[in-house]
């Protein structure tokens, strides 16, 4: 008989629950939970897959040491004497730490435990870096805190939802579930203000296509409307600014974009239906915070939040990646961020917790320079394009062989539940950095996940009030992290980071699509997802495709003024003149080897959403 294993799904940050299926001490399925909270019974088809990657026949198996320009087989004291003996001498500003789901909040703890008392180094970060850092420090800002200050659930009780920047319905499904029950039982407005007709706007009320880089100038658009009819009040520092961004204008800076039809009459049509509204929620994504001035971005959305008391819901790209910064990974007391440990002031030696910079970074063939030249430790469960330059490679077990937790984008934190034993000779993560640790000269006194969770709760004041028996009984806690302030803060439109010329006239975006994700560590190793999409392609506008002599399946070349990339077309009628449409999951096809490296103060989160390009079709 089968034996069911509640445990958290390990991809997006909507943090649904659902149990694996374990015969004969091997997981074969997924079991939806029908009183999931937050899926409600129907998580999406890549959790429901999730049980595939566990067995993918590229597992790591085996710690590695590089000698000679390859990575052989060792031990794992072989792999920790290597580590120890490379970053021993080292200063602490000499060596980064860089961390990431799907490794759980205990074992994320305890990387910057290392990395702080045992090396001395403050140069501690994340992936979170480069989808929402932008988000955490705006929402910091704004509201005192570094988290949403909504529930999933605000979705479906709202009247009103503006999704900029984010397509829910591929990349969060069971939020964009929320969506369409809000429409259905509230006959809630869906506005989707977006650089394409994706699969999210073509269920929307009101659609208004948008170039990237013109989300401020639009959101002032709107307040300025709202103040204008009486709908809202704002501070005088904000009035003087969005003064400025009366509808006319908007459209003027709009209309010096080529290809850009957003008219007066959609702004005030935008701001007609959140003036309405009295539960009005925006959703927003990457595709407002990966930009150089992404911090700018969310606090325009966050000014028309507060204005209209409304709720904020930033979907977090990861499993775990609200955990992974509340953990204490990211940088503090003058700590480097990943942007400057490896193009400002790289450092000698860095190490990989189950992330995959060499494909996620900007200005990769860059990046990958400076890779070469240091000494890099990779902690994962899959090959990764930053296997290519780790010096040591240590095996961590998948999601399932382990136990800890996760914190997802709504603060909700969960158990993650061992199913079956460590395949070949992994660990799970926290035991990896435990024992390395040990041999660094330092034992904690760890023995469990607990422990380790125990002073969590003792050091995190959020994480102070969680109940871990309700958590090994699989229910819910929620970190604590009440909202302090509601503050507005006044931002201006400043231009785009990459503005297209005669030589680069188009312009590229990425985007994620929905049978794969983020680098494809783990998507790509699911036989059901990697079948659904195979390979990278590139959409081009019917407009371009004729104007290029394309059609389906050509190959193109794109460049930009720091790489270049060859892809496979696909002409698609939603896309409009002048904008392509590319996946980032593809290691065959490094998308951000065409991101020059461009990010704003404070924040770092560097711009992979908008570069000007030029294209070839290549014969």
């Amino acid at each position: 008989m089968s034996q069911l294993t509640r445990t958290v799904c390990p991809y997006c940050g909507v943090g649904c629950s659902f149990d694996l299926v374990v015969d004969n001490s091997k997981v074969t399925g997924v079991q939806p939970w029908k009183d999931d909270p937050v899926s409600e019974g129907m998580p999406c088809i890549k959790g429901l897959k999730s049980y595939q990657i566990i067995y993918a026949k590229d597992r790591l198996k085996h710690p590695m040491i590089r000698k000679k320009g390859r990575l052989v087989k060792a031990s794992w004291d072989e792999a920790y004497r290597e580590i120890y003996k490379n970053l021993k001498g080292l200063k602490p500003r000499e060596v980064a730490f860089y961390a990431a789901s799907p490794a759980p909040n205990e074992a994320c703890y305890l990387f910057q435990k290392i990395a702080r008392d045992i090396f001395g180094t403050d140069n501690v970060d994340s992936c979170a870096r480069l989808c929402h850092a932008s988000t955490c420090y705006a929402l910091y800002r704004a509201f005192g805190i570094t988290a949403m200050d909504a529930k999933i659930e605000d979705i479906a009780k709202s009247d009103c939802i503006l999704v900029i920047g984010t397509n829910p319905k591929v990349t969060y499904p069971v939020a964009f579930n929320k969506i369409l029950k809000a429409k259905r039982d509230n006959n809630a407005k869906l506005i989707c203000i977006r650089d394409w007709r994706d699969e999210t706007s073509k269920f929307a009320d009101v659609y208004v296509e948008i170039k990237p880089g013109l989300e401020l100038a639009f959101l002032n658009a709107v307040l300025h409307i709202l103040v204008r009819d009486g709908k809202v009040e704002v501070p005088d520092e904000i009035n003087r600014v969005i003064e400025d961004y009366h509808a006319d204008k908007v459209a003027k800076i709009c209309s010096t974009v080529k290809n850009c039809f957003f008219t007066v009459e959609d702004i005030e049509m935008v701001a007609r239906l959140v003036g309405e509204s009295k539960r009005f929620v925006l959703m927003h994504g990457m595709g407002l915070t990966q930009h150089a001035y992404g911090a700018h971005n969310v606090f325009a959305a966050l000014n028309l939040v507060i204005a209209k008391n409304g709720k904020n819901i930033p979907m977090r790209g990861k499993a775990n990646i609200q955990g992974v910064g509340d953990m204490g990974c990211l940088p503090k007391k003058g700590g480097e961020t990943i942007s400057a440990s490896v193009f400002l002031e790289p450092v000698k030696a860095l190490y990989v917790m189950q992330s995959n910079p060499a494909q996620s970074l900007p200005d990769l063939n860059r990046a990958h320079k400076a890779m070469k030249k240091m000494f890099l430790v990779l902690q994962a469960t899959y090959p990764s394009k930053t296997m290519e330059f780790a010096n040591v490679v240590l095996p961590a077990c998948s999601w399932a062989e382990q136990n800890g937790t996760f914190t997802s984008a709504e603060s909700r934190i969960r158990m993650v539940t061992k199913a079956v034993e460590p395949l070949h000779s992994s660990k799970p993560d926290w035991v990896v950095l435990n024992d390395l640790a040990k041999y660094l000269g330092k034992d904690y006194g760890y023995n469990s996940f607990e422990d380790i969770l125990k002073e969590v709760k003792r050091e995190l004041p959020a994480y102070g009030k969680i109940d871990i028996d309700n958590l090994k009984n699989h229910g819910s806690e929620f970190a604590y992290r009440p909202v302090i302030f509601r503050k507005f803060n006044p931002v201006k439109f400043t231009g785009f980071e990459d503005p297209t010329s005669d030589e680069y006239p188009l312009v590229l975006t990425t985007w994620r699509w929905a049978f794969q994700f983020c680098t494809g560590d783990m998507s790509r190793r699911s036989e059901t997802l990697e079948k659904l999409s195979p390979e990278p392609l590139c959409y081009v506008s019917v407009e371009d495709a004729k104007q290029y002599k394309l059609k389906d399946n050509d190959k193109i070349k794109i460049t930009s003024k720091v790489g270049d990339v060859v892809i496979k077309v696909k002409v698609n009628d939603d896309v409009p003149q002048g904008l392509l449409v590319a996946p980032f999951h593809f290691e065959e096809c490094l998308v951000n080897k065409l991101m020059p490296l461009a990010y704003g103060p404070v924040v770092e989160e560097p711009n992979l959403k908008r570069v000007a390009v030029n294209i070839k079709k290549v014969r």
